[in-house]
């Protein structure tokens, strides 16, 4: 049996010490459980548009038993960078729209990575709505489903943005029943708990 991983730093197992989160995340404890062979493509940050991306432009998902898939906030979104020939992720975050993150520290990261945040900042101020972000969020989701369908190859689909979301997903994950370290990702605890919860969807 293989089952098939992707999502955002949920996934991945942010915050988990690296010399643990290859044992101790969620996709780990599942594929322990059932005997099966844990692929895990997740990476941190990364947008809907790149997990949709990567399930049906990059992977043959029929070579698959089971797809558990995490979706992400609306916000962000990939571009392909012609010039790095590589796809990157920007998002609101990435911005001065948003106070959370010293913004000195993101202009630091877009002028690194050689990217307009003026260009970035007009988007999300005049371009993007959460109209569009929830559309989008649907049409991944529904492209996500149908894919794994069309292929036999049964998913859990879950989302850490359930509380903003007004779509229905398997597994809700931004639930204070899982416990968080600071930075808000699942603690260690937090993974056992959700590889149970989908144990139990299975």
């Amino acid at each position: 049996m293989k089952i098939y991983f992707d999502g955002d730093s949920w996934t991945w197992g942010g915050e988990i010490d690296m010399e643990r989160k290859n044992t101790h995340r969620f996709s780990r404890l599942v594929s322990d459980k059932l005997g099966a062979e844990e692929y895990n493509i997740s990476k941190n940050g990364i947008s809907n548009q790149c997990i949709c991306r990567k399930l049906i432009v990059d992977h043959d998902i029929s070579q698959y038993d089971l797809a558990i898939i995490q979706m992400t906030y609306q916000d962000r979104l990939e571009y392909y960078h012609e010039f790095e020939k590589r796809w990157r992720t920007i998002s609101i975050a990435d911005t001065p729209l948003v106070n959370w993150i010293p913004w000195s520290q993101r202009k630091k990261n877009l002028d690194r990575r050689g990217d307009d945040y003026n260009f970035w900042t007009k988007y999300y101020k005049e371009f993007y709505t959460e109209t569009m972000g929830s559309t989008y969020e649907k049409m991944y989701a529904t492209i996500i489903r149908n894919h794994c369908k069309v292929n036999n190859v049964k998913l859990i689909l879950m989302t850490n943005n359930n509380l903003i979301t007004e779509l229905k997903f398997d597994l809700e994950l931004e639930d204070p029943k899982y416990p968080q370290y600071s930075g808000g990702h699942p603690n260690e605890e937090g993974h056992r708990l959700i590889a149970d919860d989908i144990l139990k969807l299975l």
